[in-house]
């Protein structure tokens, strides 16, 4: 099976419900391919985040402005009904999910600012408000919005920085990590995923630090990941990452 099949059958494959041979293709070809590995662990994260981190009940009111918000959203988007075995993309999925949810915490949160304030410093003070929220599914949805704005946005930025370097929960950081990447172009974005690669003691997102920085070509990972690759306490998994990574910035 070539990539863009295994990605679509990776929901299945979390669930269990493929056939022997179908599963057994898929493990088989995760084991050399690192693009539909960093799409099973960001698949995994999502899905982990849609079924512990439940959000809250709106009121009857509040519900129909959402279903209002949430028509007007499919019309520009264009969005097709979804079967239960998808053909689409599933990160198209999310996205358009996360920017649905978006709107709505945008709504809740700018009902009563002032009208003085520009549109981008409304988007801006919402994101920063729901990065801080004490939801974690919130707060990845704040981060997946935050890919949106502009490299000149350094408040966002530094905020995303904060969320990787800080963020007590897992898939938050990996979310920063990846909206991250969006803004490589920055010195201090680099400059953060370097750090983050040598500070974070979780695997999964070291991983995703791994892929990242080899993907944007940061020469300056090389030492840190030379030093995970001597220690004999990163795990095998990880090491093999690092193997397959450095071999592309040297």
């Amino acid at each position: 099976m070539k990539c863009k099949e295994i990605e679509n059958k990776l929901p299945d494959y979390l669930e269990g419900s493929l056939n022997k041979v179908a599963n057994s293709e898929i493990e088989k070809h995760l084991k050399s391919c690192k693009n539909c590995q960093q799409e099973l662990t960001e698949l995994t994260s999502f899905l982990s985040i849609l079924e512990n981190d439940k959000m809250e009940r709106p009121s009857a009111n509040l519900k129909l402005k959402f279903d209002e918000m949430l028509a007007q959203e499919i019309a520009e988007n264009d969005v097709k009904v979804i079967p239960l075995k998808p053909k689409t993309d599933w990160k198209t999925f999310i996205k358009v999910a996360a920017s649905i949810l978006i709107v709505f915490s945008a709504f809740l949160l700018g009902k009563y600012q002032p009208d003085t304030l520009s549109s981008k410093e409304k988007n801006t003070a919402e994101v920063l408000t729901l990065l801080e929220d004490s939801s974690a599914s919130k707060r990845i949805l704040a981060v997946t919005n935050a890919e949106e704005f502009t490299n000149k946005d350094t408040k966002i930025i530094e905020a995303l920085i904060n969320r990787l370097f800080f963020d007590k929960n897992t898939n938050v950081r990996l979310a920063a990590a990846e909206a991250l990447s969006k803004f490589s172009s920055e010195t201090m974005v680099r400059d953060a995923l370097i750090k983050s690669l040598e500070t974070d003691k979780n695997t999964t997102v070291q991983i995703e630090l791994i892929i990242i920085l080899s993907k944007i070509q940061e020469k300056r990972a090389i030492k840190p990941m030379e030093k995970m690759l001597e220690n004999e306490e990163t795990p095998p998994y990880v090491k093999q990452q690092l193997q397959l990574n450095l071999s592309t910035l040297l």
